[in-house]
Order: structure tokens, then C-alpha cells, then sequence
């Protein structure tokens, strides 16, 4: 039986592991070859921070109507129907006040208060023109990476099992040696060099979102990603959230959504979807429900990553 390959290579700002089995060396090589040139083509059409990216052009357009391709076209859609859906705390346009402290800050950015929402994006659907608010910018990435995932995922669909690794998102194919299901570790937000708990998922994505991820401070106060659009400031009750579902894209969105959304809307939300989950609040108190506990696994038996 061949060894399990691994492979490395960065993208869209982070490292992306790759784990192959039931394939050669050169299998893996290729493999990882179309799954790298998949996610370098969704980081230059949606990177928030590449100065020659889509959404970079889009961003800069300063209140005019502006041509996009199809693909960003959808991806736009589909945030402003998320924003609707969760009464505005969900908002691409978060990308304005993460610009404003100073992280990923367009060019010509021009800081506007009060920040524009979804409800100030305009759509021609014939021509496929978009219109921001002048001083809008828009920051998809919680639907991009893992739609990019799981489209490297459909390029590898051949392979007997892999599980793509981008960041802490993880979409998995088929089982690992000996049919056994992936591992997966999840980390502690409140020491990182621990973990919570481990389970074991087949043919899945998993998607963990935390306060801890990526942040810093700005005129004295601390801030993260994670911006509740609603109030314009960080979500704070929820410290991380790890969410399994059938893609990554949907599991994504799912776990952003958890730290964002009130606890009874975010329970209530994921348990519709039938959803696992495994939410750990400010308080240190865990909220899971059956079905993540049915995928525990001890944790001796830890194979591969940590989320």
C-alpha cells in the first residue's frame, strides 16, 4: 500500500497542506499542481490585499459602475443574500472598517461615516456591472475560501482520499489508510498549543472561525475580523466556533456566522441545517450538540491536522 504523500505550497496568504493516499509520488506531485494553480486563480480574482486582483479593481472603483466577471458577479449575490438573511450582522462590506484599522487598505480608500452596507451596493444583471458607495469595501472571504476549496477539492476527485488543508479549513475525500476516517484535532483559542478535542469525518468539510485568528489594536482598542455589521464593532461572545457540513464553503460561512450571530439564533440556525457543531464562548463554557459528539475520537488516535 503507498504511503500517504504530502504537499505543501502557499496561496491566498497561508500555507495549504495537501494529504494524498492511493497514489504515487508523481500522482501527488500533479495533484497538488492543479489544486495549487485553483487556488492562486480565486486569490487573484478575490484578494482583498493584491493590488492586480478583481475585487482589488472593484474595491478602488470609487462609486461608479463597474464591469466584473460572472464569477464575482455570483459571489456578490450571494453575500448580499446572507446579509439579508441575517438582518445585516453578516456584511461583505466589513472591508471598510477593516480597512480604516488599517488592515488591507486600498489606495484610494477614503474612510466614510456612517460605514455603507449591502444595502448600498447596486447590480446591473444584463451587463453585469456592480456599483459600490464611494468609500465601500467589500470583503467576501468568508464564502471565497471555501468555495476555492472545495473547487480544488472537484479537481482532485480521482484521487482514492485526500484532505486539503487551507488555513484551519479542511475538506476531506474518501478515507484515510486502511479506510479509516481523518482525524482532525481542534485547537484551543484559549492556549494554541492545546487542543479541545479531536473527531473523526469522511467525505466533509470542517471550518473553525475564531476572535483570536487575526486582529490587533487601533486608536487604543482591540479589534479582530469578525465584525458585527449591525453595531460596526467586533462580535465578542463568541471566542471560536467549528462547524461540519457537506462543503466547505457552506461550513465556512456556518462557523463565521456562529461567532457573529446571537447564541439562540446561532443554536437554532445550525441545528435547522443539522449541522455538527462545537462552539466555545467567551466564558470557556462549550456548547456541542449529538451529532459532533458521534464523530469524537479519543485522542491517541489523532492522524493528521489540527483546525
Amino acid at each position: 500500500m503507498n504511503q500517504p504523500e504530502h504537499r505543501v505550497f502557499h496561496s491566498m496568504g497561508i500555507p495549504i497542506h495537501i494529504t494524498l493516499v492511493g497514489c504515487s509520488a508523481t500522482e501527488a506531485d500533479h495533484a497538488a499542481q492543479k489544486a495549487e494553480a485553483i487556488f492562486n486563480e480565486y486569490d487573484l480574482r478575490f484578494s482583498r490585499f493584491k493590488n492586480e486582483s478583481e475585487l482589488m479593481s472593484l474595491n478602488n472603483s470609487n462609486g461608479v459602475w463597474h464591469k466584473v466577471s460572472l464569477p464575482l458577479f455570483q459571489v456578490l449575490k450571494k453575500c448580499v443574500a446572507l446579509s439579508a438573511d441575517t438582518m445585516g450582522i453578516f456584511d461583505a462590506s466589513v472591508g471598510g472598517i477593516l480597512a480604516s484599522y488599517g488592515y488591507g487598505l486600498p489606495k484610494k480608500f477614503i474612510r466614510k461615516t456612517p460605514f455603507p452596507t449591502y444595502r448600498d451596493l447596486a447590480f446591473n444583471d444584463r451587463e453585469l456591472l456592480v456599483r459600490l458607495a464611494p468609500g465601500q469595501i467589500l470583503e467576501p472571504a468568508c464564502i471565497v475560501k471555501g468555495m476555492s476549496i472545495d473547487a480544488a477539492g472537484q479537481a482532485l476527485s480521482e484521487v482514492r482520499g485526500f484532505m486539503i488543508n487551507a488555513g484551519g479549513d479542511i475538506l476531506t475525500h474518501g478515507s484515510f489508510n486502511n479506510g479509516s476516517a481523518w482525524n482532525i484535532a481542534i485547537q484551543d483559542p484559549r492556549d494554541l498549543r492545546a487542543i479541545v478535542t479531536t473527531i473523526g469525518i469522511k467525505n466533509a468539510g470542517i471550518a473553525t472561525s475564531g476572535i483570536y485568528q487575526t486582529g490587533g489594536e487601533h486608536d487604543g482598542e482591540k479589534w479582530h475580523h469578525l465584525i458585527n455589521m449591525q453595531t460596526g464593532k467586533p462580535a465578542n461572545r463568541t471566542m471560536s466556533a467549528t462547524v461540519i457540513a457537506p462543503t466547505c464553503e457552506q461550513a465556512d460561512i456556518e462557523a463565521s456566522l456562529a461567532i457573529l450571530l446571537p447564541f439562540e439564533q446561532t443554536v437554532a440556525r445550525l441545528e435547522q441545517r443539522k449541522l455538527p457543531y462545537f462552539l466555545i464562548y467567551n466564558d470557556g463554557h462549550i456548547a456541542k450538540n449529538a451529532a459532533f459528539s458521534a464523530l469524537e475520537v479519543p485522542f491517541d488516535k489523532i492522524a493528521t491536522d489540527t483546525v
